[in-house]
Order: structure tokens, then sequence, then C-alpha cells
């Protein structure tokens, strides 16, 4: 991070998907370690800050954002745990539902980088988690997930390529359903602490891993 920032303010963090059980343990988890954490989600959740809005609508996250950082400054760290999985063979899923998880997924997560870029880009510094899902081949009725999600890991790539330069870095944290949320959200601590990983790298978090 900007050896310039202001060290006397608090760190400021979003997470989108906040109500959901991967985005309470984030907003815990940054919350124990001194960030001032808004959540965004649609339900009521337990960030300082909570904003019920639905990420698939751009203008509600515009503003949300906007309100995040009218209240306490440049937002330094983005966190994309807004998801929604709908299993279903292929075929036998709806249209709208189909579209409903396109929206939240690729939708949802390119609005709120939309949202909190120009500040960190003008900030010169910032740190953006976004969460996808690993579905593992042979997962039946789960290949609209798989699809939904997938895109984020191409879109991180292009995004981290793209915004490296105005020193923002981008991961895309792929995990399984059944993974233990505190290790993701002490794994997004050090990603937004520690600063030691490459622009649009992917990490695969996997069933080896802590449950």
């Amino acid at each position: 991070m900007d050896s310039d920032k202001d060290s006397s303010r608090p760190r400021v963090a979003v997470v989108t998907g906040a109500a959901g059980k991967i985005g309470r343990a984030v907003v815990k988890r940054l919350g124990s370690a001194g960030w001032k954490v808004a959540g965004i989600d649609r339900k009521a959740d337990n960030a300082d800050l909570s904003i019920q809005a639905d990420v698939a609508d751009r203008a509600a996250v515009l503003d949300a954002v906007a309100a995040v950082a009218e209240r306490w400054g440049i937002i330094e760290l983005l966190v994309t745990a807004a998801a929604d999985y709908r299993q279903a063979r292929i075929g036998e899923m709806s249209l709208p539902s189909w579209q409903r998880m396109l929206d939240i997924w690729l939708g949802g997560t390119a609005n709120a980088c939309a949202a909190v870029l120009p500040g960190m880009v003008e900030a010169g510094h910032g740190c953006i988690v976004v969460l996808a899902a690993d579905v593992r081949p042979g997962s039946q009725g789960q290949t609209y997930i798989a699809a939904a999600s997938g895109t984020l890991a191409a879109f991180v790539k292009s995004l981290g390529s793209e915004v490296a330069a105005d020193g923002v870095c981008v991961n895309c944290l792929a995990v399984r359903p059944s993974i233990n949320p505190d290790w993701v959200a002490e794994t997004i601590c050090f990603l937004a602490d520690e600063g030691r990983y490459c622009a649009g790298q992917v990490m695969l978090l996997g069933s080896d891993f802590q449950r």
C-alpha cells in the first residue's frame, strides 16, 4: 500500500453480500483488525454501516459507495461476496433465473468495481478481492453456477492488468461452498494487509484446504 496514506484515519472496506455466510465472516474479521466496514446486501448485515441495496442495480451500488466515501473517506478494500446459487440441469433453468445469476455474479461484481475504482485510482492504492465459486467437474446441477461464476476469472485477470499501474491490485478467490468462511476472511485480510500478490492472480481454494 501507499506509504503516504494518513495512518490516523481508519481503513475503510466495502463488502457486498455482507449478510451471507462468507460475507459475515469477512465483515467480522476486518472489523477485528480495526477496519471500518460497510456492507451492501439486500438484507441487513453486521457491518459498521449496513446498506440495503441490490448489487445488480448499478445506480444503487454507486449511491451506496458514494455514501461510504462521504462518511469515512477513501475506500481501500472491496470484497465482492454477493452470489446466487441456483442448481438445475442444463435446459431446466428458466431464462429469468439464469439472467438473475449473471446479474449477481458478473453484473454485481462489475458494478461494485466500477463504483470503488475511481477513488482507488485517485488515491494511488487499493485492493479488490472477488469471490467466485469453485465448481468441480461432476458436480450435478451446477453447470449454470460454474458458467456464471466462471466469468469472474477472466474479468479479474483483465481488470487487474488494467489498473495495476494505478496501484490497485485485483484478486479472485474461487471457493467451494463447504470451505470455512473464517479461512476465506483470513486470506482476504492477508491480501489487503501484506500486498504480496500479483494483479489478476487467481487462487483456487479446493477441498484440501481447511473447512
